[in-house]
């Protein structure tokens, strides 16, 4: 092991491979203050276990530093750049309507499984947020500035991975316009993000806008057809291995930012950690298929379907990833949420639902699903159908399909359906509980593990009793082999939707799902239960509910589609 120091930073390297070390230069006697990078010369490591680690001291205020900066607005007037004092770098200070951002040299040039980056952060009351950026090398270069974005609480960049920290998202009762956060919600948010595209967005508890350092923790394992991320803030979980469907790994470099707006503060960062470990060559390109390519959807065109060819043996692939992107028309996007989904069909013409979605209000999105589990209906030749019943104009609707190399632990090899239907709730002269009829499920001696995936949606409104379905929640019960999971048909997070803002109503919660959103399944994997009776007795039941108002408008009703996926070992 080599440990170099150079005024700015400490550099540990132990590597498979020559990698240039992020140190810092002595300055250039024509530039005596001037930021450079480390030069190649810089990197010899001792090859050892694999993994390159980078500590970034931030201890000498007087050395030029390693990174490269950008600042806009007022804090680019004023002249204040990102510096270094008492061993932090002071990112943003409280200038308004400002950002500022830095970017450092790749660690390695190597393509690693894992990479793990660790700071303490502090902001103080008045800055809208920061981000955190894992630059593309391929797209931005081994060393530079960071791309100039405007919102880094938001760090969507193309072809990059991002970690956003939203401090301000004020309370708005305005049901079209404004902030989503309609509830008064706590506005502490952690997004992640991806070539250019915010992916999912929480709430924390934790204030992070409170001028104490905050322990950061961002951990990336890329598998095959995308990543799994981990966020960590003063060790409570935000994100456990999230899943981002095509973020395939690359070589990359960190960058930060921040930005102030009608308020301002100071943000800084202390103790940067960055480790990159297990060496990989570069992800094998996936197999396309498109099923459905621009194809109009409206009043007279509800339907698009197509007759696809899919790889014939499926075996070699991990994961199959899903697009589905809505364009605009030439008339225009049609202004309402409309139910829809997507669905392949078997040899002997049954139907399986394996994507649904709502449309967004008036504008168009795209959406990457991991559809994987139906891996046997996806192979060979295969009818894919797209529903979506709008009343004027609507959109133009592309739906494909990524097969991504690599090897899994288990492979889905049978689907079932289990319920398919709409059924009618809170009548008592038509009980739901007949629809949800126990089911019996056979398993073969090859299956290896099984999960039940369920998907409902409560549509229907007031005056039914409980603004029902759609804006009532209602507890439910799956019991298999006897054994009860609980769950509530309840979505609270429609207006952190990556698909805002929109036009109608779109931030308010539902009955399981959002306006310009796919809808997410529960799913329980069942293979603890599967037992020696090689059998699956599976029930679904609705907490107790009255329709008072039954005749008075349009009944309230689940769509549901339910399956049970069966794995072997590969």
């Amino acid at each position: 092991m080599r440990i170099l120091k150079r005024n700015l930073v400490i550099v540990v390297l132990v590597t498979f491979w020559s990698a240039p070390a992020v140190c810092q230069q002595a300055a250039s006697p024509a530039d005596p203050g001037a930021p450079r990078a480390a030069s190649p010369k810089d990197g010899a490591g001792e090859r050892t276990n694999g993994a390159t680690r980078v500590i970034y001291a931030l201890d000498n205020p007087d050395a030029p530093s390693s990174f490269k900066a950008n600042v806009t607005g007022e804090a680019e007037q004023r002249k204040a750049v990102p510096k270094i004092a008492d061993g932090r770098l002071y990112l943003l200070e409280s200038w308004w309507k400002s950002t500022a951002s830095i970017a450092f040299p790749a660690p390695t040039d190597t393509t690693t499984r894992v990479v793990e980056v660790s700071w303490k952060l502090v902001m103080n009351t008045g800055t809208e947020g920061a981000g955190f950026a894992w630059l593309n090398v391929e797209k931005y270069g081994q060393e530079g500035e960071a791309p100039k974005i405007e919102e880094w609480e938001a760090p969507s960049i193309p072809a990059c991975l991002g970690v956003g920290f939203d401090a301000s998202d004020p309370a708005n009762r305005d049901p079209f316009r404004g902030s989503g956060n309609a509830y008064d919600r706590p506005q502490h948010e952690v997004s992640l993000h991806w070539d250019a595209a915010e992916i999912v967005k929480r709430t924390t508890t934790m204030d992070f806008r409170d001028e104490t350092p905050h322990d950061v923790r961002v951990r990336v394992e890329f598998v095959p057809g995308g990543a799994d991320a981990s966020v960590w803030i003063d060790g409570t979980v935000i994100f456990d291995r999230y899943f981002i469907p095509s973020a395939t790994a690359y070589v990359g470099r960190p960058a930060f930012g921040a930005r102030n707006g009608e308020t301002a503060g100071d943000t800084w960062i202390e103790g940067l950690n960055i480790e990159c470990e297990h060496p990989i060559p570069a992800p094998e390109p996936p197999v396309t298929v498109m099923a459905i390519d621009h194809k109009l959807n409206d009043a007279e065109h509800p339907k698009s379907e197509a007759v696809v060819d899919f790889p014939d043996n499926t075996d070699r692939f991990a994961r199959i990833i899903c697009t589905l992107r809505l364009d605009r028309p030439e008339t225009r996007f049609d202004p309402w949420d409309r139910l829809a989904e997507i669905s392949v069909y078997d040899d002997d013409g049954e139907r399986f639902e394996i994507l649904r979605y709502i449309t967004p209000y008036h504008r168009g999105h795209e959406w990457k699903v991991d559809v994987t589990d139906y891996r046997p209906l996806l192979r060979g030749k295969r009818r894919i159908e797209q529903v979506c019943s709008t009343q004027g104009e609507g959109w133009v609707v592309t739906v494909g399909f990524d097969f991504y190399p690599g090897t899994t632990d288990r492979l889905a090899y049978k689907v079932i359906n289990l319920w398919s239907g709409s059924p009618e709730i809170g009548n008592p002269d038509e009980p739901v509980d007949a629809f949800y009829a126990p089911k019996i499920v056979p398993l073969d001696q090859q299956t290896a593990s099984a999960k039940v995936r369920t998907v409902v949606t409560g549509h229907g409104m007031s005056p039914n009793t409980d603004n029902a379905a759609e804006f009532m929640s209602i507890g439910r019960t799956l019991t298999i082999n006897g054994q009860s999971f609980r769950n509530v048909l309840w979505k609270t997070d429609n207006y952190l939707n990556p698909c805002r803002p929109q036009g109608g109503t779109w931030k308010y919660d539902r009955a399981g799902w959002a306006p310009g959103d796919v809808v997410r399944p529960w799913e329980v994997d069942v293979t603890s239960l599967i037992g020696t009776g090689r059998v699956l007795n599976i029930g679904y039941k609705l907490d107790p509910y009255v329709n008072e108002a039954r005749g008075q408008t349009w009944a309230p009703f689940h769509k549901t589609e339910s399956q049970v996926i069966l794995y072997h070992k590969p």
